[in-house]
């Protein structure tokens, strides 16, 4: 095998393993720490490859064919053991959660890849198109291939089958400098280690990631008693998290469902009899605000019933209970779902043993977009957390079950006489949930007054409920629902506002805001203009339900500042060094470059994050959505690399100067069109959803893996191939500052004013390069 065939097979190896260590990673620090973090690491990877390309460009200035090869096996040796290191550091040591020991665990991994991936472009600078493909493919089987990883191995087996990997592409450029038997006993010890780890599945080996100590960790926070011993008695990996059954000593009443050790949900003791249960049981149930309102409701209005994650079982329990007819319930993870199956002697197998329960692995959202069926009820309670709930941090706290459009499209699925029961964490989300319900209203065109007399709001102990009828509270429903509360015991999640009731308004917060609706619509925009909390409407394009804060969030604007400093710092520090002398026969200075590379970091990073994003809303797994985006991209991307170079062969500027601007004008046609395919889409299999999705995203990917190579070109034919790792690593780190603009500017404008931001970075491209060619026309 010649040297570039080696070289660019070995880095198809490595990106796959970068990419494939970043998701497991993701999945890993989603235990440990809580969202905000969980960006910072996957922000952190990108700056550690940066870091790296840095580092390269000084380290290695004039290393060549004939050395790096001695240079590649050296760093990615390094780079395998530091894979064992982390994995060793997570399950092992107790102070790995310190945020700072973690993140010096996990960006040295990405730093050694960084150097490989630095010198690779350096030394075969004329082959930038090929080793870019190369680049770009591994990384899209990686994308996929950590899909396997975990569900097959588990994170923690997962990395150690990655360090093998990579210790076998680290062989495989001194081999030829080894004895014949040095070489078969190397690559046989590798294979045969494989095997077993394979056989071993998901088997721990190293032990278990434990569950960070953090307010959010809800594991910890379930009963405030010290005494009380917790118990995960059943623990599953998943692309979505691990889900650990959790059992308490104290008590045999109850156990624990938790996502990462977040987003607990019951699953209680059941005697499996609807008709006699548990009197402790039916009393618990109850102290619910969400359950409340089962109590005012006829057997004519309660026939069907639609749970959007059910989670341990408890709204399908309360179903049962209230005699509600026909229940489905539409659960995200399959691990939950195995899990209350499993566990059918405990909770009377309220998934299994019911003909009129039906439980389906489905999104919610998608569900409620494909059915044809009406149901009386759609119940969603506490859907999510602030938990990161997916393989990637760019989904953060997005949530598409809350919006304008979710609730219209719910309000579509409920018969004439049907209600929607929402329960939310607190008061806040409360309002939000209010606001946004108005306009979903208003743009079905009932005006915000008249959509009061669709709600009625619940408050206790626990969360607060908001039900909205589909048609309006007639004022006999309203007395008759008077009636059933005064026969109700005192303690319980009491009605704090009903329709026709003004007079009679608690002195509840939320009431203010309803206040401010009956005023009319300038109040109310004055009342979210001036509340401490964000509760303007949450809408698709920008669906951060539960980003309560005003503004932008406190931990994005520090870590703007941070990554922004060191984004100068990395372009500031070297260009001093460099003396810029321009040669009379030439136009072109390290300048110009640099600039494309920074645009390209930034501009790519937005789109990607973006179009991920949208792409959550109608492929309904962010799962499969990231998969999807990042495999068509990158193959798109790879192609483009490969067959780019054809393009103006020999003209670098003009290729440059065209694939700039073909990105921008297929970007538009992107944003503007894709949605409205992708939503004709709809009512097919996921499978076919994400077939076509991949087609129509591959020629955006092929124009947008055009420009990197391009650069690199126009950097060795000048002469400048010494700062090629520099360049390199200035577009890694200009990629961390592009996706947290990505997330903070479609928290103020939207996803669709993100991507045009993103593609207009392309379009500086085009606006410094076009002078050139309006004066050589």
């Amino acid at each position: 095998m010649n040297r570039i065939r080696l070289v660019s097979l070995n880095l198809l190896i490595i990106s796959a393993a970068v990419l494939c260590f970043e998701i497991t990673a993701t999945r890993i620090s989603s235990v440990i720490f809580v969202n905000n973090y969980a960006f910072m690491i996957l922000s952190l990877a990108i700056l550690g490859l940066g870091c790296g390309g840095i580092f390269a460009y000084y380290k290695f200035r004039s290393t060549g064919p004939t050395d790096a090869f001695k240079v590649f096996s050296i760093t990615l040796l390094a780079f395998g053991v530091s894979l064992g290191l982390f994995i060793i550091a997570t399950t092992q040591i107790p102070f790995i959660t310190n945020p700072f020991f973690y993140f010096a665990l996990l960006f040295l991994p990405f730093f050694l890849a960084g150097i490989f991936y630095a010198l690779a472009f350096k030394v075969y600078a004329e082959e930038s198109f090929r080793i870019y493909a190369a680049d770009l493919a591994g990384a899209a089987i990686g994308s996929v291939g950590a899909i396997a990883a975990i569900n097959l191995l588990g994170p923690g087996n997962g990395i150690v089958f990655l360090m093998m990997l990579v210790f076998g592409s680290a062989a495989s450029f001194v081999i030829r400098k080894l004895r014949a038997l040095t070489g078969i006993a190397i690559y046989s010890v590798l294979i045969i280690s494989v095997g077993l780890l394979l056989l071993n599945g998901s088997t721990n080996l190293l032990g278990k990631i434990p569950i960070g100590q953090f307010p959010e960790k809800d594991y910890y926070h379930v009963y405030p008693n010290m005494n009380v011993q917790s118990e995960i008695v059943d623990s599953r990996w998943s692309i979505y998290g691990r889900s650990d059954l959790v059992a308490h000593s104290h008590q045999n009443r109850v156990k624990h469902l938790f996502v990462d050790g977040a987003a607990g949900t019951q699953m209680y003791r059941f005697n499996g009899n609807p008709g006699n249960p548990d009197p402790v049981l039916s009393n618990v149930l109850l102290r619910f605000s969400s359950s409340v309102p089962m109590m005012f409701l006829n057997q004519s209005e309660k026939n069907s019933m639609l749970v959007i994650g059910p989670g341990g079982g408890k709204e399908v329990l309360t179903g049962l209970l209230t005699g509600v007819g026909e229940i489905t319930g539409v659960e995200i993870n399959p691990d939950f779902v195995e899990i209350v199956r499993d566990q059918r002697a405990f909770n009377g197998g309220i998934y299994t043993d019911f003909p009129n329960v039906r439980i389906l692995i489905k999104e919610g959202r998608q569900f409620v977009r494909q059915t044809n069926r009406k149901y009386d009820l759609l119940v969603m309670v506490l859907p999510s957390t602030q938990q990161l709930q997916n393989i990637d941090s760019y989904a953060l706290s997005e949530n598409y079950l809350l919006t304008v459009e979710a609730l219209q499209d719910y309000l579509d699925v409920l018969t004439p006489e049907g209600r929607l029961i929402f329960t939310v964490h607190n008061q806040a989300e409360l309002n939000r949930l209010i606001i946004t319900a108005i306009h979903a209203f208003r743009e079905r065109g009932t005006d915000s007054q008249t959509a009061l007399n669709h709600f009625m709001v619940l408050e206790g102990r626990y969360a607060p409920t908001l039900v909205i009828k589909k048609q309006p509270y007639t004022r006999g429903q309203i007395s008759r629902r008077l009636q059933t509360i005064q026969g109700l015991p005192e303690d319980l999640p009491a009605v704090t506002y009903m329709p026709h009731r003004w007079n009679e308004l608690s002195d509840s917060p939320v009431n203010r805001v309803l206040t401010g609706i009956k005023l009319g619509d300038t109040q109310l925009q004055e009342i979210v203009r001036r509340n401490q909390f964000d509760i303007s409407p949450s809408r698709d394009d920008s669906p951060y339900f539960y980003k309560i804060q005003q503004g932008i969030p406190s931990n994005f604007s520090w870590l703007l500042s941070g990554v922004s400093l060191v984004n100068l710092l990395l372009i500031g520090l070297p260009l001093i060094r460099i003396r810029f002398r321009r040669n009379p026969g030439r136009d072109f200075t390290v300048l110009r470059p640099l600039l494309f590379f920074i645009c390209i970091g930034v501009g790519f990073m937005i789109v990607e994050v973006t179009l991920f994003q949208k792409l959550v809303l109608y492929l309904g797994s962010p799962t499969v959505s990231l998969s999807i985006l990042l495999s068509a991209l990158l193959i798109g991307m790879g192609t483009g690399s490969s067959l780019g170079k054809k393009i103006y062969r020999g003209d670098h500027l003009r290729r440059l100067l065209m694939a700039s601007i073909l990105v921008v004008a297929a970007g538009v046609l992107v944003i503007a069109l894709y949605p409205y395919f992708l939503k004709q889409l709809l009512m097919h299999d996921l499978t076919i959803r994400a077939i076509i999705t991949f087609f129509l995203l591959l020629p955006f990917g092929f124009l947008l893996g055009i420009p990197f190579p391009t650069c690199i070109q126009i950097i060795k034919t000048r002469d400048l191939d010494r700062y090629i790792p520099w360049m390199y690593g200035v577009n890694g780190a200009m990629s961390i500052l592009g996706s947290i603009l990505a997330v903070i500017l479609s928290m103020i404008w939207g996803f669709t004013p993100a991507f045009l931001i993103g593609i207009g970075f392309y379009f500086i491209i085009f606006i410094i390069l076009s002078p050139d060619y309006i004066r050589s026309s």
